[in-house]
């Protein structure tokens, strides 16, 4: 009795490999590229990390800084001895809160977006960097071939 052939697993794999011409590819390119990719997302969450800790400073001296106001406020409120010196200092506190909460709004704001800028500032670099990269690779795989 004969042993039946089944063509398909009968290839010389070697042989078969040959014929395709498949480009070498370079890993250790690959590897550096993506260790360069890696070490720019660690820097940009040191950076955008640090953002957060110097956000929350300066939320923690405004909040501070507001109980202070506050007390102040209180101390001031209880020296005056008519009402209407009592008016006229409430109404100069509520004007000096609203303008320290806007100047605060907007010193936060713009913390946030220079935190933002110098984080994705590293990111768009590397990106730039890494699709440079790939074309080289690509690039001089098909010179090679």
């Amino acid at each position: 009795m004969t042993k039946p052939t089944n063509d398909l697993f009968d290839v010389d794999m070697s042989k078969f490999m040959t014929g395709l011409k498949i480009p070498s590819i370079n890993f250790q390119a690959i590897t550096t590229s993506q260790r360069k990719n890696f070490e720019a997302l660690a820097a940009a969450n040191k950076m955008a990390f640090e953002g957060l800790q110097e956000i929350a400073r300066r939320q923690s001296e405004i909040v501070t800084s507001g109980v202070e106001d506050i007390s102040g406020a209180v101390s001031n409120l209880l020296a005056a001895t008519t009402f209407e010196d009592r008016a006229v200092k409430q109404a100069e506190f509520a004007k000096s809160v609203y303008q320290k909460a806007l100047a605060n709004f907007w010193d936060l704001g713009e913390m946030v977006t220079k935190s933002n800028s110098r984080t994705f500032g590293v990111l768009n670099k590397r990106v730039a960097d890494s699709l440079d990269e790939v074309k080289g690779i690509v690039g001089s795989q098909t010179a090679a071939s």
